[in-house]
C-alpha cells in the first residue's frame, strides 16, 4: 500500500520489503539470526543498514513473549459496540496470559491502515484481531500480513484465511421486527448506521427480508452515524410521515429518534413503536424504556481470543456466531 502524509519512523515491514521477505524473517534475524540461512541474513542486514531501521524498545522487552502478544486494529471512536468488544477482547486476553497492543484506525485511507498494522508489527504480535470496522480493512490488512487474523462484527467476511466471530445481525433483526408485527405494526421504518460498516448492512439487509416476509408495507430509510444526533435528525423527518414503528440499527440513534418524537408531541409507544440494537446500559433508564436486541459482548471477546490460540496453534480459520436475545421494554408495549 502507498503511504501518503507526514514521515514515520521506518518498520521491520519496510526492512522486509526491501530484503524481500517477510516480516517474520527480519524479526528472526532481529531476535535468532543463527537460525536464519547466511544469504537471508545478509540481506535483511543490508535492508536494516538501508533503511536506517532502529528497532522499538518496548518490542525488544517483549521479544521473550512475543507470541503472547496480540494486536488489535480497532476504530477511533467511543461509540458502546467497538468499545465494549474492546474491553472484553483485552479481558479475555489477559485471562489466557496474553499481551494486548491496540492501534486506532483514524480515517479510512489505506495509508492509516498500513500505519496501524506498522505499529503492532512492531511487537512481533502472533495474530491482529480487528474490531467492527468498513468492509474493505480486512482484505487491506490480509494484504500485507502473514498472520493469523480474526474479525470480530463482520458476518459479511467471508474471506479464506480470516476467522469471523460477530452475533447473528440477521436473526437479531429478524426477532425485533417479528415482536414489532406482533404487536401490529403494518409499516416499520428503519434508521440505519453509516455505509461500508458491517453490522449496518446486515441489519439494513435484515430488515429488507422482514419486510419482504411479513408483506410490509414499505417503510422509509434513513441513514444515520450510530450517533444520538442522527437519530435526532431522522425523528425530526420521520414525525412528517409516521410509520407504525422504527427500527433503530443501535440504542444511541433510537434514543435519539425518541427524543425528538417526544418534542413534536409524539408519544412513544401509544403513537409510534421504537425498538434498538445492542442493549446498552442506558436502554433501561429512558422514558420510555427501550426495547432492543442484546449481544453477548462476553461470549464474543471470549471466542476472539479462542480463535487466536486456535490459529497460532495451527488450525484453520473459523465462523462463529451468537444468538442475540430480545430485550423487550416498555417503547414496543402497547396500552
Amino acid at each position: 500500500m502507498q503511504r501518503k502524509g507526514k514521515s514515520r519512523s521506518v518498520s521491520i515491514v519496510d526492512v522486509a520489503r526491501m530484503a524481500g521477505v517477510s516480516h517474520q524473517t527480519v524479526s528472526r534475524v532481529l531476535n535468532r539470526p543463527e537460525s536464519v540461512r547466511p544469504a537471508t541474513l545478509a540481506a535483511v542486514e543490508q535492508a536494516i543498514a538501508s533503511t536506517g531501521y532502529h528497532r522499538n524498545e518496548n518490542a525488544r522487552a517483549l521479544k521473550s513473549a512475543a507470541s503472547n502478544c496480540i494486536g488489535i486494529l480497532t476504530p477511533d471512536t467511543n461509540e458502546y459496540g467497538p468499545s465494549r468488544i474492546l474491553w472484553e477482547v483485552e479481558k479475555a486476553a489477559s485471562e489466557q496470559g496474553f499481551f494486548v497492543k491496540t492501534a486506532l484506525l483514524r480515517n479510512t485511507h489505506s495509508y492509516d491502515v498500513s500505519r496501524s498494522v506498522d505499529k503492532l508489527l512492531g511487537f512481533d504480535i502472533a495474530a491482529i484481531v480487528i474490531i467492527a470496522t468498513e468492509t474493505w480493512v480486512e482484505s487491506a490488512v490480509q494484504a500485507v500480513v502473514d498472520l493469523p487474523i480474526v474479525s470480530i462484527g463482520s458476518s459479511r467476511v467471508n474471506t479464506p484465511g480470516i476467522a469471523v466471530v460477530d452475533v447473528d445481525q440477521k436473526l437479531g433483526v429478524r426477532m425485533v421486527l417479528d415482536h414489532l408485527v406482533c404487536q401490529g405494526a403494518g409499516r416499520v421504518d428503519h434508521i440505519a448506521g453509516p455505509k461500508g460498516w458491517y453490522s449496518s448492512e446486515e441489519r439494513l439487509e435484515g430488515w429488507l427480508d422482514a419486510e419482504a416476509r411479513h408483506h410490509l408495507t414499505a417503510g422509509r430509510l434513513y441513514r444515520g452515524d450510530w450517533s444520538e444526533a442522527s437519530g435526532y435528525a431522522a425523528g425530526c423527518e420521520l414525525a412528517l410521515d409516521l410509520p407504525d414503528a422504527v427500527f433503530a440499527a443501535n440504542d444511541q440513534m433510537a434514543m435519539g429518534l425518541v427524543r425528538a418524537l417526544y418534542e413534536k408531541g409524539i408519544s412513544v409507544p401509544s403513537k409510534v413503536l421504537v425498538a434498538g440494537f445492542d442493549d446498552v446500559t442506558m436502554c433501561s433508564y429512558t422514558i420510555p424504556a427501550l426495547t432492543s436486541l442484546r449481544q453477548d459482548f462476553s461470549l464474543i471477546g471470549r471466542q476472539a481470543v479462542s480463535c487466536v490460540m486456535s490459529m497460532v496453534a495451527g488450525s484453520s480459520a473459523t465462523r462463529f456466531l451468537s444468538r442475540p436475545q430480545l430485550i423487550v421494554r416498555e417503547s414496543t408495549r402497547h396500552g
